[in-house]
């Protein structure tokens, strides 16, 4: 598993390592792009999407799949340039890749959020809706909040601390 952690880190030395639905994960540009779990006798890989593994199914099948990973024998690791299409494929769907997002209208209205380290998901939500500073949070109630498109567990959390810590 750690050499192939190496390996992601080598084709996406900007991606961020974080835990995702109990296993580590990397997120790059706010969206989780690939996640790993050790087993007895192979090591998971997720796409953290459904369609990836049917794009690459004559070279997976050397390998057992389920519907959301691939599983990958100890004793056979999958080749870099395999691994590599199949992170380059997963960051192809993410929404700023296909341009539906242009980053670039957020830079200046998300710097609030930036520095409470929400992902860039949550950050385009609270823009899109309005909430652009600390002080707007006070108008909406932890339901609201919740209801933003790109708010997710952590995102809330982060800002119902913040805001209550507002308060004081």
């Amino acid at each position: 598993m750690l050499a192939m952690r190496k390996t992601i880190l080598e084709i996406v030395p900007n991606a961020v390592e974080v835990i995702s639905y109990g296993m580590p994960a990397f997120k790059v540009e706010g969206n989780v792009v690939a996640g790993l779990l050790s087993n007895k006798n192979h090591v998971g890989y997720y796409p953290f999407s459904g369609s990836i593994l049917n794009l690459f199914s004559k070279d997976l099948s050397k390998y057992r799949t389920t519907k959301s990973a691939l599983h990958v024998p100890i004793d056979k690791p999958l080749p870099k340039s395999l691994l590599s299409k199949l992170i380059k494929a997963r960051i192809s769907q993410c929404p700023a890749k296909q341009g539906k997002v242009d980053p670039k209208k957020y830079e200046s209205k998300d710097s609030a959020w930036r520095k409470l380290g929400l992902a860039a998901p949550a950050r385009r939500g609270l823009v899109d809706n309005g909430i652009l500073k600390l002080s707007d949070l006070k108008r909406y109630s932890e339901a609201e909040l919740a209801e933003v498109h790109g708010i997710g567990p952590n995102a809330l959390a982060i800002l119902m601390k913040t805001k209550e810590a507002s308060k004081r």
